[in-house]
This record gives structure tokens, C-alpha cells and sequence, in this order.
């Protein structure tokens, strides 16, 4: 069976940008190493290959080209797909963001997200002026809970995030979620797919984000 070269870039993109705690126990600098050595590239890919068997395995290489091709975001780097997670996640809970005005909350919001992505957010309807009663109810009371604490909000937002783009790629194909999964920490429980943004909203901003990768790489 011949080896679809896309089905390797995937791959290869998959293991550099794997999290850290894919790899178990090892210290981070170990990893880096390792992942610098034909020999360590080697076993990091086994121990992902356990971590995503249907990702690795070769029978999955003759379907790869044509959804990478039209999903070309799936060869972001493991840091742009976990920052693209934070800006999902930041969309995700606009509804909640629009609605604190407070100076001493606004300051806090820039601190956790960065004042570029409130900006961003706040700037952005996901939902066109629409937004589901249960979204809403559920951005502003899961908000509400950290707004004493920056790195609590910045956390529930990226994990937020992580919801979503995992729930879209998956819907796209399973191989893509698999691609997701691997660039975030393993989570007890698997991986949630209760997304809150509108998938078109979704695709909106990956298009863009792919956009602005295609303009770097020129």
C-alpha cells in the first residue's frame, strides 16, 4: 500500500505539536530532545500511536488527502491550534464578555485573554444578534464564578475552546478530531462535544486563520 505523502505531513505536524503530557511523564525538555532525533521521533510516535490508534494507523493514509486539502488548518502547528482553542473559547463566551463594564473587571478580562482577543470578541457576533437562552445562562454563570481570578478565567476560557474546535473537527472527520485531540493535555473523561458557537462561525474563523497562515508562508 502506497503512503500517502499528506497522510506523513500529517503525522509529522501531529508530533511536533503534540502536548507534552501526550508523551506521559517525561520532562518537557526531554521530549523537545527527542523529538530533534530520527530515534525519539520514533518512539514519541509510538506512544502517540497508543494515544490516537485510528490517527496512525496506515489504512488511514488513502482517505487523509482530501480532507486535509480542503481543511488545511489540520497542519497547524500544536501552538497555533491551542491559541486558535483560546479565541473559540473567548467567542464562545461573548455574550457573557459584552456584558461586564466594570473598569476593575475589564482590566482583569485583558489580563487573563489579552486586550488584542476582548477587542476581538467583542467586536464578533457569532450568533448574528441570536444567542441560545442555554449559552447564555452558561457563559455568564460560568464567567461570574472566576472574576476574581485571571488565571481561572484564562483557563475556563482555553478549556471552552477546546470543546469547540475538538466538536467541529470531529464533525468535519473523525481523523481531524483525533489531529485536535493530540495538541491539548489528555483529559480523565475523554474529550466534551457540547459546543456552543454556530458551526458556520466556526468555519468563518479557521478560513480566516488559514488565510493568514497561507500569507506568512508566502
Amino acid at each position: 500500500m502506497a503512503v500517502d505523502a499528506t497522510w506523513t505531513a500529517l503525522l509529522r505536524s501531529t508530533l511536533d505539536g503534540a502536548h507534552v503530557e501526550r508523551f506521559g511523564d517525561a520532562p518537557q525538555m526531554l521530549v523537545e530532545r527527542a523529538r530533534a532525533s530520527a530515534l525519539g521521533r520514533r518512539m514519541l510516535a509510538r506512544r502517540l500511536q497508543n494515544e490516537s490508534p485510528p490517527l496512525f494507523a496506515i489504512e488511514s493514509s488513502s482517505e487523509c488527502s482530501s480532507w486535509v486539502a480542503r481543511h488545511p488548518w489540520a497542519l497547524f502547528s500544536g501552538e497555533r491550534l491551542r491559541g486558535t482553542a483560546l479565541d473559540l473559547g473567548a467567542l464562545a463566551f461573548a455574550p457573557a464578555l459584552r456584558a461586564r463594564v466594570n473598569r476593575n473587571e475589564v482590566l482583569l478580562l485583558r489580563a487573563a485573554i489579552g486586550a488584542a482577543r476582548l477587542s476581538f470578541v467583542l467586536s464578533t457576533d457569532p450568533w448574528q444578534g441570536v444567542v441560545p437562552e442555554a449559552v447564555r445562562h452558561c457563559a455568564m454563570t460560568g464567567l461570574a464564578r472566576v472574576l476574581d481570578d485571571a488565571d481561572a478565567l484564562a483557563e475556563l476560557v482555553r478549556q471552552r475552546g477546546r470543546i469547540e474546535l475538538y466538536a467541529y473537527s470531529a464533525l468535519l472527520h473523525p481523523l481531524l478530531g483525533e489531529r485536535v485531540k493530540l495538541a491539548f493535555p489528555p483529559l480523565p473523561a475523554g474529550e466534551r462535544s457540547d459546543a456552543w458557537l454556530p458551526t458556520t462561525a466556526v468555519a468563518q474563523y479557521l478560513a480566516a486563520a488559514d488565510a493568514s497562515a497561507a500569507e506568512t508562508r508566502q
